[in-house]
């Protein structure tokens, strides 16, 4: 009796493929909106700097140019949109985690699923006196089970505890700039 089976061998192959081109998908997906947010805060920093090149150059009179040095000093709105690119980045690469973490483990338990039955299988047609071996197989086996989905929580909790870092350090950040219009009046005075 043959424990190797083509048909099943092949089916194998074609879902990693299809899986290998569903991780590629997500990552170059994952990419290209990087690039988009890249180059959409490239160009609003740029328009900012030709408005404030626009606004030094209308100035006509001293009071005019403290006033305009003071709003250029003034953090909070360019804090704010770091915070908000950052927080964007922040999701897109949770998102492809997640979408890449679901999509390797249903690959998974499928291989998981066929080295079980193959174990099974193996088991069955084994000569007698190899219940040991097949045993201990078996038991390894599990244990290898065990330690993926220990790894599996780790990587999620790593994950979990990274966003939230991530979140008080943006919380933080924006609690610590101060507002445009305490500043602006306060240089007034």
């Amino acid at each position: 009796m043959s424990f190797f089976n083509s048909e099943k061998l092949q089916t194998a192959q074609k879902a990693n493929l299809d899986l290998l081109q569903q991780i590629s998908g997500k990552v170059f997906a994952s990419v290209e909106q990087l690039s988009q947010l890249q180059f959409k805060a490239l160009r609003d920093s740029t328009e900012e700097h030709f408005e404030g090149v626009r606004k030094l150059l209308a100035v006509r009179d001293p009071q005019g140019f403290a006033e305009l040095q003071a709003s250029f000093t003034q953090p909070s709105k360019q804090t704010e949109r770091l915070a908000e690119f950052n927080r964007q980045v922040q999701a897109l690469i949770v998102g492809t985690q997640s979408d890449i973490a679901t999509l390797a483990s249903s690959q998974v338990e499928a291989g998981t699923q066929q080295v079980h039955e193959f174990v099974e299988t193996i088991s069955k047609n084994a000569p007698a006196g190899s219940e040991p071996v097949v045993a201990a197989f078996k038991s390894g086996l599990a244990n290898a089970g065990t330690v993926f989905e220990s790894a599996q929580k780790a990587v999620k909790q790593a994950s979990d505890v990274a966003q939230s870092g991530f979140d008080a350090a943006t919380g933080a950040a924006e609690k610590a700039a101060p507002e445009p219009s305490a500043k602006a009046s306060s240089g007034n005075k």
